[in-house]
């Protein structure tokens, strides 16, 4: 049975990583800057004044996807060569959902199934949202219900380190499901003010964005953490 305690020891482990540590020196000034852009463009898209289309942290081909696109593949990688060496399940789980996020975020898989399957809904769902947000949402919930699945399944093999680290990620990418796709319901909602739209597509753009950036990081130190010690490598190495 997980206790709170073992999060904490968890956590302070995960805080000794070298790598962890290099990793947020490379990001975050760079993400942060990515983060101005997008206030910037909002606010242009708001008051007429328009920005490009890169600046803003969600658009196809925008600085701040290409980022995503690099951090959810490389921990996609980091999961797998875990799983690799540990065989532990709750890895694999997790490793595969990065790499349906990487191809999902890359080749707009929810937006083109949304498209293609609103016509199928009534026209009117009683509900100020289209129809094609509607199936992208419940493409995300099944999705999110496949993994939960596979996650559960996955934990009762794993041991207790295991499952504290699995569970970390998973608290993450929930945190980050919540501005994703909640979030982006609310932004997608008939409201005839522009700048609340505006706004509200800023938080679930910078939402998603830090969230996809905290769990890259939590995904280096797991990686750091458990290479070295079954390596037998010391943390300050």
């Amino acid at each position: 049975m997980l206790a709170i305690a073992d999060f904490v020891d968890a956590a302070r482990r995960l805080a000794t990583s070298r790598a962890l540590r290099i990793a947020l020196v490379a990001i975050v000034p760079y993400a942060c800057v990515l983060i101005g852009m997008s206030v910037a463009a909002h606010y242009g898209a708001a008051t007429d004044a328009l920005l490009p289309v890169q600046f803003f942290l969600s658009q196809d081909g925008s600085f701040g996807e290409y980022l995503e696109y690099t951090l959810t593949a490389a921990s996609a990688v980091m999961l797998f060569a875990l799983w690799l060496r540990s065989r532990a399940l709750v890895y694999l789980t997790n490793a595969l959902l990065f790499v349906w996020l990487t191809l999902d975020n890359w080749m707009q898989i929810h937006e083109e199934l949304g498209q293609a399957l609103a016509p199928s809904l009534p026209a009117s769902t009683g509900l100020p949202v289209e129809s094609h947000h509607l199936v992208e949402a419940g493409l995300f919930g099944a999705v999110g219900l496949v993994w939960l699945s596979g996650l559960a399944t996955a934990l009762r093999s794993a041991d207790k380190r295991e499952a504290v680290y699995a569970l970390m990620l998973a608290g993450c990418i929930g945190l980050a499901a919540v501005f994703g796709v909640f979030v982006d319901l609310l932004t997608v909602w008939d409201d005839p003010d522009v700048m609340r739209q505006q706004f509200l597509a800023f938080v679930e753009d910078g939402g998603e964005f830090v969230l996809i950036i905290a769990t890259s990081a939590l995904t280096v130190a797991i990686f750091d953490i458990e290479y070295r010690q079954r390596e037998g490598i010391p943390a300050n190495a």
